[in-house]
Parts: C-alpha cells; structure tokens; sequence
C-alpha cells in the first residue's frame, strides 16, 4: 500500500514563521512536521510515498530528494492548479490506480496506530476509510456520526455551535480504494470533506469511519504550533526526538552532537531538545523549550517554553517565554520576549528591549535597544480571539474598540471585497460613534473601497436595500442598548442582512493576519454623502402599507422615541396617517439616553397610554431595530409574547400565510398557525438565519424572541419603524384593540437556562445529548432538539461566542417545565464532566 502525503499548504495561518518555507517545513523539536509524518508510516512499513506539492515545492524537494536518506522511496506530484483535495490526488491517478493507499496531511502531529485502521478498513470491505478522533472544539473540522457497524451516517464540514452534533471529528487521514478515483471529476476543484463523502453518503457508497486512540493535532495555528511543542516535551505524543537522551533523574533531555554544555552549571527542568552544535553556557535556564542547531545561548538567559529554530543567538540574561524565535534571528543582553510572541527570521530585538505578548514581528526587521514592542511592527497586535460575537462586533469604547482598532477593522473588512466596491457607512448620533465611524472609513478607502456616509442614520434605513443603490453592504456603528460604555459595529452585506459565518471569518483572518490590501494613490476610495436617504426609506413605506385603513381608524398613540434618530425619520411621514401622536423624547440628547431606562420608560407610557385613554404605546428601541408594545389595558407586551402577538395577527390578515421563527420559539405557534390553515418554518436562533429565511417571498414575517420582526416584503432586516406602521396597519384592519389581540394568544410555558461549560467540553455535551436522544424524534436545525412526547422538547444548545450552552425547554404547565428543565440542566452537569 503506498501513501500519499498532501503538502501544498500555503502555511497562511502560522506567518510570520511560514514565510519563507512550506507550512510542513516548519520544525517541531527540530524536526520538520512531514518528516515526523514520514517517521510515522515508516514505522508501519509504509516504504513507497508520493508527496503533492503546491507552494514552494523545492524547499521540499530539496530536503527529502528521492528519499533514499531517509529509508522511504518517494516520488513527487506538483498541482498544476488548485483542485482542492481531492482534485489534486485525481491528478495522481497514475501513480495510484493499481491498489490501495492512505492519504496523510504533511503538517499534523499524530501517533495513531495506523495498522489497526487499515485492518478496520479490510475488513469493512470500506471503499473510504476516515480515520476519526475526539476532541474539545470541533468547530474547525469536519464533524462525524457513525453508525454501530462504523458507517458513517452523518457529516458536517466545519459546523457552528449550532449543528454540532459530536465531538468525533474528521482527522483528514483516509484509507481508500483505488475505485475512489471514478467519482473525482479531472481538472475540477473538488474536495474530500466537501464533495466527494457528501457525494459517497448521497450514493450509499460503503464510507467508513474509525475512531482511533492516540494523538492528533492539526497545526493551524501559532497558538497550536507553539502547543504542539509543549505536547511533544510533556510526552503527550509518542515522536522520534534527535539526538541523544541524558541520563538526568526527573528530566528529559536530549541532546545533540557536538554542543558545549556544563551540565552541572546549568538547570534543565521539564522536557529540552538541544539541536547539534550548540553552545548553553553557565548559569542558564532551560524549562520544557527546544534549542535548534547551531544555537547560542548566553550566560544567566532563561528560557521557558519557548521554541528556538536554528542559528539563533540568545544574549546574557535575556528572558523568553512561551515565545517562537525564528532561524538566524539575534536576542541581545537583557531584552524580554513574552509568551505568545513570534519573532520571524533574521530579526535582532536590541539590547534590553522587550516584545509582549502575542507580538508579531515579520522577517527581517530590528528592534532598536531599550524599545517596547506593544503590536506587530507591521500592524497592530491581534485584538480579540474572536473578532465578532454572533451578532456583531462589540467592546468597551475607545478601551477595546479604538479608533486604531477601527482602523484595522475597516481595513480588513475593505480587503475582503473587490477594490472599487461601495459600502454604506452611518451611525447613531454620539460623538464615540462618530469618531469610530470616521477610522473605520479610513481603513475602507484605504482598500480602495469607496464609502457613501449617511452619518447619524437609523440602521433599518441604512440597511434598507443597499444593492437597490448599487452598494454592496454596510457598517452601522452604535452604542449598546443595555451599557453606555459599550460600543457595536455591524457589518451587513448587499441585502441588508447580518454578513454570513463565512464573510465574518474571512474577514477575522485578514484582521488577525494583517494582511490588507492597500490601493495605490489614485485608487484610495472616495467618499460621498447621497442626499435624499431618509426621504426614499420613508416613500417606499408608505407605497407599501394602507395607509387609508390607518387615517380611518384614528388612532391615538404614545409614541416614545427614546432620544433615538428614528424621530427625525417619523417626521416624514407620521402626519399623512391621520394618529393623534403623543411623542417622547424626540430629540437627540447624548446625556440623557443613559438616564432614560427601559424600565423608567415603560413606566412612563403605561402611565400615558392609560391616563390619555390611548388606543396603544410604542417605544422605540436604541437602534430602531424592535419595538416594545405598550397595549391599551397599560400591559407590556414583549419577548415570546409579542413573538405570538404579531403571529396572532398575521394569521388573521392573511389566513394561509407563513412566518419564519428561531427553533427555540414556543410551539404555540404552530397550534396559532393550524387554526387559519398557516404555517410556521423554523430556522437556526441567529439573526442571520432570519434574514436570510426573510429573502423567501413566500414568507410573510419573521419573529425572534424578542419581539423583533422582519417583514419580508419590505426588506431582510429588523426594523423598529416599519414595525410601528404594520401595527397600527394590523390593529386598523383588523378592527380590534391592541389588547384583545393579545387576549387571544395562547399561553406558554417556555423556560430557558444558561449553562456553564468549559469550551473543551461542548462538543463532549453535544455527543451525550445525541445519544440521550436516540430512541426520540429529534431535530437538528440549531443545536440538538428533543420532542419528548405530549408536547415537551427540549433544546441543547452551544452558546457560539462564550463557554455555555443555552437550554430551553417547553410543557403544558409552568410546573412542568420547570422539572422538564431541572431534568436537562442535571444531565448536562452530568455530561460535561463524564469521562
């Protein structure tokens, strides 16, 4: 059997240390990683091997040569073109046709037992064989359910929180049959994980998976690079270390040839690998770190954790953490380099200097003495593990939101389109808001982005058809409704709607790798101020409500505008629907939005709407996205209950019709929905799931829990004022108050709960909670839903920016949903710490 290992990554994720070299180049205890892969299937007799290659192929060539030097006959196939995984091995067919062979990645770490999976694979009689494991966060790979016999029935590439359905994933080791390669189209971008087993589960084609002990970690990232490291000193994987292995009593020390090391004058603790030709001179100190050849390392320098490559010089008494210090590189006397940073190639840190954490700095350059380094001497340092939360981009003002970060942002986010394309810009009317505005659209232009700044703008107007202007999205800069140091950029593409997974994670990357596409003079971006913005929104609502059924009804209403923008857009139009309007706080006053609490304002037009005999109250919320219904008993109207409120009366305007709701919504809405022969479609609980399932024209509106509502006619977005108008629409048409609608929604009894869980355990969770549902009906739309019988469900579901997972659950009773509840939460405690 011969193996195939895939090496044509371009190591994108781990510069600066990739480059100059293929990402499988790079060293791990001073071996490069697809020579730790070669060790690997020489231990299992693979002995014939054949490497395809992509970028930077000679660097690879160069090392290996024919393979004779390292016991193994290898041949090379370099890609013509970037056919995706699977398209790049059809275009070995020639070298593979004639038997079986196992496809390994170059630039992981693993001990698998290979044998066994091959031995599982012969006896399946499997077509493909997926090697398998277990691990913490799932959510960067393809993650798998097989069946008792080992078949695999489930498969997902690179998932959300929300369909994580395991914690068994895809380790992108595969065992297959040479009759693979009929169902791999030539010269066609096609990839395993993403074409060719969705195609083979498609067809009933026998496609295996098997779980196997040991370790594996894909190093795609610094963080995992520098990890693996650790892995390897601790003895975590079993690898083949050069050189020799001292007889030291409590430590693991190996050595290489010819170094100059007293060992008496130095302290070793930990795992350490020392590469050949180096020199440790008196007083130093090594812990759990890796010295590559033809290293120096200073008299009284400390070194913890930290990766070494070769020909670097570390200076006297200079400290090092959990640090990478790339080849040829120079470490003066005294200078600090904190855990997390990465010094590339050929650098010198000056005498004294320090780097702090997570500092990049690119090959190259020289950091002047007694200098400290707070970001990448390209850019700024890396701001957030996770730039957007799963609804926006939100931080402390000016503290973790800057307008250098802004910069940055607007920068990434320009580097993600086409140069030339336009985005809209606008904000809420705070000065904060404005100076973050004015950075990010400094970042956009200098992509060559051009941008059309509405300023001070409600953000359903700025998002309201922005491909009918020839725009191809837009940012929107707010303060949080709930703090007033809180800041919250959204970014909304062509149609309004919330940017995809796939757009946030692009432009993360670009953020996190500084890698920005910068316009030459002529093609920085313009910036205009299109006139009449307000006015156009303001003239398609009325074209699309019945305005004659509103002015008939006159209605009385209290209108709070909570010191939003919205009151300026209301003044267009509030007039021609023929309400007596009692306003609220219509201005714009930045000291007194803090001072002006939901409660306070609840309060506030409970107390008019009852006292003036008003038909209903309206408060408008900080960005005018929602709404809170005030009805004409004084009675708030908010959350589920406004969700089956406005349900209520969509399905007595238009019998027939289809409204779109989160699946954690109560069931209720399907029991309104039966009543008037319509029909409720439930989507995943982010907001981008509703704005997408608002683009199907056959869908009236779309519900969240909160009260929120997308009316798919008008555009795929919330929107607060469009909101207002179609309540006073329904309440007219209808001929009710407000009240008696509400009076004739069904009760519920939903009840949620917010978990603790470590990261490390949610796709663990996710597994047990998959089996606790095997013998039940179960939907997988958002997390793991349980239909337990007689109406009750409950629902598993990891929360996708912080460690915990959201449990909701629904019965007939309050009683009973709080044991449906109390059952749940005491399982999942159980599972996250099962073994």
């Amino acid at each position: 059997m011969k193996a195939v290992i895939m090496a044509g990554g371009f190591g994108t994720r781990l510069r600066p240390i990739t480059c100059n070299i293929p990402k499988p180049m790079a060293p791990v205890a001073n071996v490069p990683m697809m020579e730790h892969i070669i060790n690997l299937l020489k231990q299992y007799d693979f002995k014939r091997i054949c490497s395809i290659l992509y970028f930077q192929p000679e660097v690879i060539t160069n090392y290996f040569g024919d393979g004779k030097k390292f016991d193994i006959e290898m041949e090379y196939q370099m890609a013509a073109a970037d056919y995706g995984t699977a398209g790049s091995v059809k275009n070995t067919e020639s070298k593979l046709k004639d038997e079986p062979f196992i496809i390994i990645y170059g630039d992981v770490l693993t001990d698998f037992d290979l044998s066994e999976a091959i031995k599982f694979h012969q006896e399946k009689k499997a077509m493909a064989t997926m090697v398998l494991t277990r691990v913490a966060n799932p959510l960067e790979y393809g993650v798998v359910i097989t069946g008792e016999d080992g078949k695999i029935i489930r498969f997902l590439e690179k998932p959300s929180w929300g369909e994580v359905f395991s914690d068994t994933i895809n380790t992108g080791i595969y065992i297959l049959e040479p009759e693979i390669f009929k169902y791999i189209p030539e010269k066609t971008e096609f990839d395993f994980s993403k074409n060719l087993f969705p195609l083979m589960l498609k067809e009933g084609l026998p496609l295996y998976g098997y779980i196997a002990d040991g370790y594996w970690k894909d190093i795609g990232s610094l963080d995992e690079y520098i990890l693996a490291h650790q892995n390897v000193l601790n003895g975590d994987v079993r690898v083949q270390l050069p050189g020799e292995r001292l007889n030291i009593v409590g430590r693991d020390v190996y050595v290489g040839k010819n170094i100059k090391m007293k060992q008496n004058k130095v302290k070793l603790k930990g795992g350490v690998v020392i590469g050949n030709n180096c020199v440790i001179e008196d007083g130093c100190e090594l812990e759990n770190c890796v010295i590559g050849d033809d290293s120096v390392v200073h008299k009284g320098a400390r070194l913890k954790g930290t990766t070494v490559w070769s020909n670097v010089e570390i200076g006297e008494r200079a400290e090092l953490g959990k640090a990478v210090i790339g080849s040829r590189s120079r470490i003066e006397e005294g200078a600090e380099v904190e855990s997390g940073a990465i010094i590339s190639e050929d650098c010198i840190i000056g005498k004294n200097a320090v780097v702090r954490e997570n500092v990049k700095i690119w090959p190259k350059k020289e950091v002047e003495e007694g200098s400290t380094v707070l970001y990448s001497l390209i850019y700024n340092d890396k701001w957030s593990k996770n730039l957007f939360t799963d609804f926006a981009i939100s931080g402390l003002a000016n503290i973790e939101i800057t307008p250098e970060m802004a910069c940055k942002l607007g920068a990434a986010y320009g580097s993600s389109l086409k140069k030339g394309s336009s985005i809209i810009v606008s904000r809420d009317a705070t000065k904060v808001s404005r100076m973050i505005n004015r950075s990010i659209i400094c970042g956009l232009t200098s992509a060559g982005i051009n941008v059309a700044d509405l300023r001070a703008t409600p953000e359903p107007v700025a998002r309201y058809k922005p491909n009918a202007f020839l725009r191809d999205g837009g940012v929107h800069v707010k303060m949080a409704d709930d703090n007033p140091n809180q800041l919250e950029i959204k970014i909304f593409d062509q149609q309004g709607r919330d940017i995809s997974t796939a757009t946030k994670k692009s432009i993360e990357r670009l953020f996190n790798r500084e890698d920005f596409v910068r316009a030459n003079v002529v093609e920085v971006g313009e910036i205009t101020y299109p006139p009449r913005v307000p006015e156009n929104y303001c003239e398609e609502l009325l074209k699309s409500i019945d305005v004659k059924a509103i002015k008939e009804r006159k209605l009385r209403i209290v209108l709070d505008f909570a010191f939003s923008e919205a009151s300026g857009v209301f003044n267009s139009f509030l007039g021609k629907l023929g309400c007596e309007v009692i306003t609220l706080n219509a201005y714009h006053d930045e000291d007194k939005i803090w001072d002006l609490s939901q409660e306070k304002s609840r309060e506030t037009v409970t107390t008019m709407v009852q006292s003036l005999n008003a038909d209903l109250g309206v408060i408008m919320g900080n960005g005018s996205e929602n709404i809170t219904m005030i009805d004409n008993k004084g009675r708030v109207i908010q959350g589920q209950k406004a969700m089956l409120t406005w349900a209520k009366m969509i399905f007595d305007l238009k019998p027939g019709a289809t409204v779109a709701v989160p699946v954690s919504a109560t069931h209720q809405l399907e029991k309104l929905a039966a009543k008037s022969k319509s029909k409720i479609i439930r989507t995943k609980t982010s907001v981008r799931a509703l704005n997408d399932a608002a683009l199907n024209k056959d869908i009236e509106i779309c519900l969240d829990e909160k009260g929120g509502t997308i009316f798919s006619s008008f555009q795929a977005a919330f929107d607060g004022i469009y909101a207002t108008v179609k309540l006073l629409e329904a309440i007219a048409k209808l001929n009710k108050s407000l009240a008696d609608i509400v009076d004739s929604v069904p009760e519920f009894y939903t009840r949620t709960q917010r978990l603790p869980c470590p990261w490390e355990a949610k796709g663990k969770v996710m597994r047990y909670a998959m089996e606790f549902a095997k013998d039940k009906e179960t939907q997988l739309i958002d997390g793991v839903k349980i239909l337990m019988g007689k109406g009750d469900w409950v629902l598993v579901l990891p929360d996708p920016d912080k460690p915990f997972v959201n449990l909701t659950v629904e019965s007939s009773s309050a009683k009973a949903s709080d044991e449906l509840l109390k059952m749940i939460t005491e399982k999942v405690n159980k599972w996250k710490t099962a073994d």
